[in-house]
């Protein structure tokens, strides 16, 4: 007897290849068979007739760390998703590795840069290890893997000062890394634009993109520009990337401001040409024309020496340079009325969902000196959304089969009193926003689509168990209408569930039945260990992949 049986679906592997009508037989966490009829007994079956059932999705990329794995609550906004693994710790943002005596500055870090309305965040850990035993006392409803933040661990060893590490830092980095490396991570990301992350050279990448390579791991990027200078962004890329053979993953791929519009095509043949190099290249991206993150990305580096209250004692009697610098990255990302405030911990109340000309106009200031007395009252924890990015361009890049999908997200709960001001819909609705906008464009096949979210960011992890549907692979799945799913946030709404995701079943257990949340906690951290395929033979894999 079977402990769950999935009949009448028409299955989509996760490869890429054609779908079947079929059956899956579930037992003791692992799909045991996929079989024609199944006539046999199941302790519990599900009818998936006109539906279709593929590997539980995999977010690539998140900022989960704090809500499932720290607060006390359980988020639920990946699952109803069909999400049924998240990779936390981008944009060079984690909440380890940690130390006692850096402890307050990480927390302050953490919260101010992401700008997210996280209450009592209480960070404890030092190490994965510290992150793995809590998870196993208190396990989630889905499964986290790990990144090692690089400015978490730069702020760790040497503060949040603009400066270079000397050699015993550099040292302690590179091992402070490896440890946590041996330990399960899967890698270590980068947030170029966000401080202390941002105040690395290209020697300082190169030398930890060598620890990240010896253990097989990937180096996930918010490169420096997005924005008037991403080619020559991608190019220190490139040049970390050939340095140290490490395999590159570029984060949330887009163009940032009109001048750049138009110029997806360019980025990816650019691309391209590299792998032809044998450079390992893969990407991740959002299906949405806004961006979001914390306003203080419009202060210049240079402002964010010292960390975040040196930054807000700056911004209190700004300097015309630093006003200068706000209004330049400002102005590159669409000016004023591209940026919406969403959230500033009910600091200034009076912001929420305006833009900044609509603030400035009513402090009666100029929108950079609004931003600045924004970030100044709310301490720098100021969330935003950045309307500067050409659908035509999302379009593009989403057609290229080495992207996968990532939210950029954070798994929050549905519940206003604990998420009381408004975020991103990408928190809630990425997956099923990509399928419908794959099905609205008709972009590619839905096998295809498929694969983007689970079989590629599978390979690009490592993975071998999951990620794509087989005999003795783990029973992590995600069952949709292909018709109907849909994202139905939006962006001063965002706290809706999607439609069309009908069950998604975690290790076996079903985690969302009906549409509706089990209770079921069955997640845990998994672990990064050696990639099963070498790195010749995963360039292969991605590059035929593109070229289909």
């Amino acid at each position: 007897m079977y402990d769950l049986v999935i009949k009448n679906g028409s299955i989509v592997n996760g490869t890429g290849e054609k779908q079947y009508r079929a059956d899956v037989c579930v037992h003791q966490g692992k799909i045991i068979e996929i079989c024609d009829n199944f006539t046999g007994d199941a302790k519990h079956k599900i009818d998936a007739l006109g539906q279709i059932v593929a590997p539980g999705f995999i977010d690539i990329h998140t900022h989960s760390d704090a809500f499932p794995l720290i607060q006390e609550f359980e988020p639920l906004a990946k699952l109803y998703q069909g999400v049924t693994l998240e990779i936390t710790g981008n944009c060079g943002i984690s909440t380890v590795p940690s130390h006692s005596r850096r402890r307050e500055e990480i927390n302050r870090y953490y919260q101010s840069t992401l700008g997210v309305p996280l209450g009592s965040l209480k960070i404890e850990e030092d190490s994965i290890s510290d992150l793995v035993e809590r998870v196993r006392q208190k396990p989630p409803s889905i499964h986290y893997g790990v990144l090692i933040g690089h400015g978490t661990l730069r702020g760790n060893v040497m503060g949040f000062d603009l400066r270079d590490p000397n050699p015993g830092e550099m040292e302690q980095m590179e091992q402070i890394l490896d440890r946590e490396l041996a330990r399960g991570a899967f890698g270590m990301s980068l947030g170029l634009i966000y401080p202390p992350s941002s105040f690395g050279k290209l020697e300082e990448i190169v030398s930890l993109a060598q620890v990240i390579q010896k253990h097989d791991g990937i180096l996930s990027v918010h490169m420096r520009s997005e924005g008037p200078k991403i080619f020559e962004a991608l190019d220190e890329m490139l040049e970390v990337t050939r340095r140290s053979g490490v395999h590159l993953q570029i984060s949330h791929l887009k163009l940032m401001g009109k001048p750049q519009w138009g110029r997806a095509a360019e980025l990816l043949a650019k691309m391209e040409e590299a792998r032809k190099e044998g450079l390992t290249i893969t990407c991740d991206q959002y299906p949405y024309n806004a961006t979001s993150t914390s306003l203080t990305a419009l202060c210049p580096k240079w402002a964010h020496d010292g960390g975040t209250e040196r930054l807000v004692e700056r911004l209190e009697q700004p300097e015309p340079s630093l006003l200068s610098d706000i209004q330049t990255e400002m102005n590159n990302r669409g000016g004023a009325e591209a940026v919406m405030i969403l959230s500033t911990m009910d600091r200034m109340p009076q912001a929420h969902g305006k833009n900044l000309k609509e603030l400035a106009e009513l402090l009666v200031c100029t929108p950079e000196e609004a931003a600045a007395r924004c970030l100044v009252q709310s301490r720098g924890a100021v969330s935003c959304n950045y309307f500067c990015v050409s659908m035509d361009d999302v379009l593009e890049i989403m057609k290229d089969k080495r992207i996968a999908v990532g939210s950029d997200g954070i798994n929050y709960p549905y519940d206003k009193t604990i998420l009381k001001t408004a975020v991103h819909p990408r928190n809630f609705g990425t997956f099923p926003r990509f399928l419908q906008t794959v099905r609205e464009h008709q972009l590619m096949s839905v096998e295809d689509a498929v694969y983007k979210m689970t079989g590629l960011p599978a390979a690009i992890l490592g993975l071998s168990d999951r990620g794509v549907l087989a005999p003795g692979k783990v029973a992590d799945l995600t069952i949709f209408d292909e018709k109907t799913i849909e994202d139905r946030s939006t962006y001063l709404d965002s706290m809706r569930q999607p439609a069309g995701i009908s069950h998604v079943i975690v290790e076996g257990v079903p985690a969302l039945l009906e549409g509706k949340a089990t209770g079921s906690r069955s997640g845990k951290i998994l672990l990064h260990t050696a990639k099963s395929l070498r790195q010749n033979e995963q360039i292969a894999v991605f590059n035929e992949v593109g070229s289909e």
